[in-house]
C-alpha cells in the first residue's frame, strides 16, 4: 500500500493516538511521540542540531507509520557533515500484513532527506529495527558493553537480566550468601584492573561546557577520524546546565583539562533489566587518546563517591574500549547496535575509517533515554 509521508503537526495527533492504540492492541509496546514538536531537540532557526518528524497516512489520511530524523554535524574524514540519525522506524505493518511496505516507503523517505543514514542502539540483532536495516543492505556493528560491579551482593540479588531462570536465581543467592560472589567479581575486577590514577588527576563537576571545552575539541578532534562535534555549544544543548540528571564533569591533571565526561546516577525501581539498583552510567565524554583512561577513571571514581551498585557504559572506539579495559570493567553481551545506511558505509569505506575507529557512545543517536 502506498502512503504519503509529511511532517508531523497537530492536525495529526488523534490519528497519531489512534495508531499507537492498534499497535498496543496487536502486542507493540513502541510507540510514537504525541507531539508534533521534539521536546529534546525541537528545530531552531540557524541550529543545526534538531530533530524533524513524520508521519505516514494512508489514503482516508489514517497514520500507518512514522519516524524521526535528527540532524546532527559529524567529523567524517577531513569534513563537517549533517549526518541523519533514522530514529523510531514505526509501522502498522507490526501488527497488519496490509501495511508491510511502509516500512520500505519510511526507509526511502528519510533517505532522499539525508543518504549519510544510521541508526543507534536498536535494541539486538533479532528485533525488527535490525533486521530491516540488514535486508536493507546497512552496515551493522555492535558497540561493545562494559560494566563494573561495585556491590556484589546487591548486584547478585538485584540483577533481574540474570535472574530469569530459577536455577540462576538459586546459584546468584548462594553465591552472594557466601559471599563467594563478592569475592569472585572484586578478584577479576582487581586483575584486569593495568590503571590506577595518581594524586596529579583531578576532577570538577560543571554547570555546562564553555571555552575549555572548545580548547579540548579543537586540540583533539582529528584524533578521531568519525566522530559527532562536540564543541560547547553542541553539549550545552545535548546537556543543558536546567537538567538535574546529568553529572558534567572537567578532568585535569597537574591543573591542564585533559578531558571530560558526563555521567548519571540513577535509582531505579522496578527496571525490567537493572530492578531496584542504583546503576552509574558513562553516558559521554571526550579526551586525546592517550588520557581516555584518565577520563576513565575519574568518572569511575565519581559514581564510586555516589554510592552506585553497578557502573555500564557502551563505546565503539578502540582506545576507550582499552581505557575501561584498563580500569577493571568487564565486557558483558551488548544490545547496542549501529547500523550505517549504504552511503554512510561508502563514505566510512572511501575515508578509509576504520570500523573499530568510530567514536560512538550512548551520548550520541536517541541519547541516554533508557538510563
Amino acid at each position: 500500500m502506498r502512503v504519503e509521508i509529511t511532517e508531523y503537526g497537530q492536525a495529526h495527533v488523534e490519528e497519531v493516538a489512534e495508531f499507537n492504540r492498534r499497535l498496543r492492541a496487536g502486542g507493540v509496546p513502541s510507540a510514537f511521540p504525541t507531539r508534533p514538536t521534539s521536546e529534546w531537540l525541537p528545530p531552531v532557526p540557524g541550529r543545526r542540531l534538531f530533530q524533524e518528524q513524520f508521519v505516514a497516512l494512508d489514503e482516508e489520511g489514517i497514520v500507518r507509520g512514522g519516524y524521526i530524523l535528527k540532524h546532527q554535524d559529524f567529523k567524517l574524514g577531513e569534513e563537517v557533515v549533517d549526518v541523519g540519525d533514522f530514529r523510531l522506524p514505526i509501522s502498522e505493518g507490526t501488527v497488519n500484513r496490509n501495511y508491510a511496505l511502509v516500512t520500505a516507503q519510511l526507509i526511502a523517505h528519510a533517505f532522499a532527506k539525508n543518504p549519510l543514514l544510521y541508526g543507534l542502539g536498536i535494541g539486538g540483532w533479532n528485533v525488527p529495527a535490525a533486521r530491516m536495516a540488514k535486508a536493507s543492505g546497512w552496515l551493522l556493528l555492535e558497540i561493545p558493553f562494559f560494566f563494573r560491579v561495585n556491590h556484589p551482593a546487591r548486584f547478585l540479588h538485584g540483577i533481574p537480566y540474570l535472574r530469569k531462570r530459577w536455577y540462576r536465581r538459586v546459584l546468584l543467592d548462594l553465591a552472594a550468601f557466601t559471599g563467594a560472589g563478592w569475592v569472585g567479581l572484586k578478584a577479576i575486577q582487581t586483575l584486569r584492573k593495568k590503571y590506577r590514577p595518581t594524586e596529579r588527576l583531578s576532577a570538577d563537576q560543571v554547570d555546562e561546557f564553555d571555552a575549555w571545552a572548545d580548547e579540548l575539541w579543537s586540540q583533539c578532534r582529528e584524533q578521531y577520524p568519525m566522530i559527532a562535534v562536540r564543541d560547547s555549544k553542541t553539549l550545552r544543548i545535548l546537556y543543558p546546565k536546567d537538567d538535574p540528571r546529568f553529572i558534567r564533569l572537567r578532568v585535569r591533571e597537574e591543573g591542564k583539562v585533559v578531558g571530560w565526561c558526563v555521567l548519571l546516577a540513577t535509582q531505579f525501581r522496578d527496571h525490567k533489566q537493572f530492578g531496584a539498583l542504583k546503576v552509574g552510567s558513562f553516558i559521554d565524554g571526550l579526551a586525546s587518546v592517550g588520557d581516555a583512561t584518565k577520563v576513565v577513571a575519574a568518572a569511575t571514581a565519581e559514581l564510586d563517591r555516589r554510592a552506585v551498585d553497578l557502573i555500564v557504559s557502551n563505546h565503539s572506539h578502540r582506545d576507550w574500549c582499552a581505557a575501561f579495559d584498563a580500569s577493571g570493567y568487564l565486557r558483558g553481551p551488548s544490545n547496542f547496535l549501529f547500523a550505517a545506511s549504504r552511503k554512510l558505509a561508502q563514505r566510512l569505506e572511501a575515508s578509509e575509517i576504520a570500523r573499530d575507529a568510530i567514536y560512538l557512545n550512548r551520548g550520541d543517536g536517541d541519547g541516554p533515554i533508557h538510563l
